[in-house]
């Protein structure tokens, strides 16, 4: 399992564009990101 507690994230200190995320991914499970072209989707892959 994965799981995503209290995530948040902030751009240069000031502009909040998460707040207070909660998930989690079952074995097995697919989820998938979707957005905009440079909305920041491949930036979850890396944390």
């Amino acid at each position: 399992m994965i799981a995503f507690e209290h995530v948040g994230k902030r751009y240069g200190g000031r502009f909040e564009a998460l707040a207070h995320l909660n998930f989690r991914v079952a074995r097995g499970e697919m989820v998938f990101l979707t957005g905009h072209s440079g909305r920041g989707k491949a930036r979850y892959y890396a944390w």
